[in-house]
């Protein structure tokens, strides 16, 4: 899903945490993304398809559909587009290797680790 890599890129923050997504939405904006944010799964599903971005970092625990459901319902749909997996809770990178998601981060976020994932994600997609 990256056809847009002439223009701005477009990354989508899938998190039920209003100050995590505030935060990460000022940074992701300093660093030149155009940035849209979900508070649900179910509403980063809506904006994943009808504005296809072109990464979504996606919390694992929301409300109406977890991280995990969006990801499989994104698959089920053949839409493809990088993701970051991140969740405060263990197992993150287990979770993430059953999934098949190579990308992944733990929270609190280490704010330079958290970039430099983004951008591989985003490279590699």
């Amino acid at each position: 899903m990256n056809s847009n890599h002439s223009g701005k890129r477009k990354i989508l923050i899938a998190d039920d945490d209003d100050d995590s997504r505030a935060m990460l939405s000022f940074l992701l904006e300093e660093e030149g993304w155009e940035v849209r944010e979900a508070k649900n799964g179910e509403e980063a599903l809506e904006i994943v398809i009808k504005e296809q971005p072109d990464l979504l970092i996606l919390d694992n625990r929301m409300p109406k559909l977890t991280g995990v459901e969006v990801y499989k319902h994104l698959q089920a749909q053949e839409i493809k587009i990088a993701v970051v997996l991140a969740t405060a809770h263990g197992y993150l990178d287990e979770l993430a290797s059953s999934l098949g998601i190579a990308h992944f981060i733990s929270k609190p976020y280490d704010i330079p680790e958290l970039l430099k994932t983004i951008e591989s994600a985003y490279k590699n997609s």
